[in-house]
């Protein structure tokens, strides 16, 4: 995407459009004292169960408890716990061996070699497997390629090189420049898992000359996916001297780009093996929770949520966009410093006109987002008030970096609120785009509170190039805007809270997004499940189905948890993600799903997507 570069101004202003009359006192300068502290250093980028998301929280809380808002938990403080598990424990008995004949060479982990993705069971690639090269590892029928057309890989290990071939080809028939889906990592991991691989050895592809990739950050926070299959990337030098001269990547390399026809080959002789010895570490982590009591004796009973997640990624690790900066901090400025900035200075302007709030309002900063809405989901399943009050929710994620307009979703969940946020940015210098809620942007937090039927309002500026990469920074943020964009948030709270009604909840069959998987955009047909990411154990558990889809034409309900897809077996989000990928809008899969510990059967006719 273009890069968007911001110079920050020098004076800060009062923001004081809106509503004609009004005045927030909502400020620029204290909004980005905000954001500068949630995505400074010492935060350490705020990764679930670290001390840097902890120091987050408890600033959040000393602001809330300064405003004068009440403690929101069920124990009378601000902070509802929960648990997640937040990455891996690192055992002695890890090891990495390549043998030809008498001769090993063992790699050492957090320094040759770290996994990407774990085995489904400690010690799951045991035994010596033979080793065959499988190019890219990539099986791409409608680009004429298939890296395994002549290889056999059950029951062996796989070595794959990165990204895809003729990358830098403008007329490569892998879509030019742009990658295409085979270069990704997942995707690498199903392909040779189908093949009956029981072992992938990743290494960078020549291509990338300098290979930048900090393999000693996995072990200062370990961290790696489950796609069914260990999957361990390698250092490309210590490779080439485990191979010992079996394989000259370097020419391997030169061959595919020139003619784009596959190289794979078994590498005889040689083996390897790998010995895992992990953990899961489960850490507490909070929503911070406080509340302003309505004004109203009568209406004060009714509640008016807004939202922002203040977790982001730490130092990096499987969910950053930048992989081979990995241990760099990832200090989160616009994702999402700068929506727990607006929700502070909501907070803080409510409070001083609270008479303006007849209704109400639960301020929520959640954590868990980055790993699949944990904080809000947990939320919802255990409120601090009872959900049948809660008649809107208002989600700021990503609101830093405007341009002169913010993305608006959620209007569809309740069109009663369209001339509400229409009179909350009048005189705003910001354009406001309304869509269907997760029709671009994937979900954020508001999509837990949709899923329970409540009128969810989701501000958002937008994608960039620094999303997820360390130099999503503070100073590409624009304060103004920001502010803006918080302004509008304010207005729109105040109205909401004051109505005479409550907003109706309409529910449409895109009512509400789902995630960046398989069951919204992206890749393949579609499908119609929400995935619940809370929800650990064998096959994917919907945490919702949409009206009208075909899973919901099928029979399919929320809390069916699915086992089966078209004969393949649906372990985890990942199985269903690579099963749907694999077939096109017309197709028929007959899908099994567990309900009420029973298995029901239906057959399901994927469409193209809405």
């Amino acid at each position: 995407m273009k890069r968007f570069h911001r110079v920050l101004c020098a004076a800060f202003l009062l923001v004081s459009a809106g509503v004609s009359g009004d005045t927030a006192p909502i400020d620029a300068s204290r909004y980005i004292e905000h954001v500068k502290f949630l995505a400074s250093d010492e935060l350490q980028g705020r990764g679930n169960g670290t001390e840097g998301l902890e120091k987050a929280a408890r600033y959040i809380a000393d602001r809330f408890r300064a405003f004068g808002l009440l403690p929101g938990a069920p124990d009378g403080t601000y902070s509802q716990a929960f648990e997640i598990v937040t990455g891996l424990q690192i055992g002695s008995k890890n090891a990495l061996t390549f043998s030809t004949g008498a001769a090993q060479h063992a790699l050492q982990l957090g320094f040759d070699y770290y996994p990407a993705s774990v085995g489904p069971a400690p010690g799951s690639s045991p035994d010596a497997l033979p080793l065959v090269f499988a190019g890219y590892g990539i099986s791409a029928p409608a680009f004429q390629y298939d890296d395994y057309a002549s290889v056999e890989v059950k029951d062996k290990a796989v070595l794959v090189l990165t990204h895809e071939p003729q990358e830098n080809d403008p007329n490569s028939r892998f879509d030019g420049k742009a990658n295409t889906l085979h270069s990704e990592l997942m995707n690498k991991a199903m392909v040779a898992r189908a093949h009956g691989a029981r072992l992938v050895i990743l290494v960078e592809d020549p291509a990338h000359v300098v290979e930048q990739t900090k393999y000693d950050s996995f072990l200062k926070d370990p961290q790696a996916d489950e796609y069914g299959v260990p999957v361990v990337r390698v250092r490309r030098d210590a490779l080439k001297r485990a191979l010992g001269g079996a394989l000259d990547l370097d020419a391997v390399f030169r061959d595919i780009e020139g003619d784009l026809q596959p190289r794979s080959k078994a590498l005889e002789k040689l083996s390897v093996s790998l010995v895992e010895d992990f953990g899961k570490i489960r850490r507490t982590v909070f929503n911070v929770v406080a509340s302003l009591e309505g004004a109203d004796a009568t209406k004060r009973r009714e509640v008016v949520v807004i939202g922002a997640h203040y977790d982001h990624l730490g130092l990096g690790g499987r969910h950053s966009l930048a992989p081979s900066l990995t241990g760099e901090i990832h200090n989160g400025a616009d994702d999402n410093a700068s929506g727990t900035a607006a929700l502070l200075e909501i907070a803080r302007a409510a409070a001083l006109e609270r008479s303006s709030f007849p209704r109400t309002l639960v301020f929520l900063a959640f954590a868990g987002e980055e790993l699949g809405l944990l904080g809000s989901s947990y939320f919802v399943n255990h409120p601090t008030v009872p959900l049948d009050r809660v008649v809107a929710m208002i989600n700021l994620d990503m609101i830093g970096r405007p341009s002169g307009r913010i993305l608006v979703s959620g209007l569809d969940s309740s069109p009663a609120l369209a001339d509400a946020l229409k009179a909350a940015s009048a005189g705003v210098p910001i354009e406001v785009k309304t869509f269907g809620q997760g029709a671009s942007v994937g979900s954020s937090d508001d999509t837990s509170f949709l899923l329970h039927r409540i009128p969810s309002i989701g501000f958002f500026s937008g994608f960039h190039a620094d999303y997820h990469r360390p130099s999503d920074d503070w100073g590409r943020i624009d304060a103004t805007g920001g502010t803006q964009v918080a302004r509008i948030a304010f207005v729109l709270a105040r109205t909401v809270a004051a109505r005479a009604e409550r907003p109706e909840f309409v529910r449409t069959v895109a009512a509400h997004g789902g995630t960046a998987s398989a069951t919204s955009g992206g890749y393949g047909p579609y499908f119609g499940s929400v995935p619940d990411f809370a929800e650990e154990g064998t096959g994917v558990k919907f945490a919702d189905v949409r009206d009208g889809s075909p899973a919901a034409k099928a029979g399919f309900r929320r809390g069916d948890v699915m086992i089966s897809f078209g004969a393949v077996a649906i372990k985890n989000i990942y199985d269903f993600t690579f099963a749907l990928r694999n077939k096109r809008p017309g197709d028929t899969v007959e899908v099994v799903v567990l309900r009420e510990g029973k298995e029901v059967r239906a057959t399901v006719e994927l469409t193209n997507r809405p």
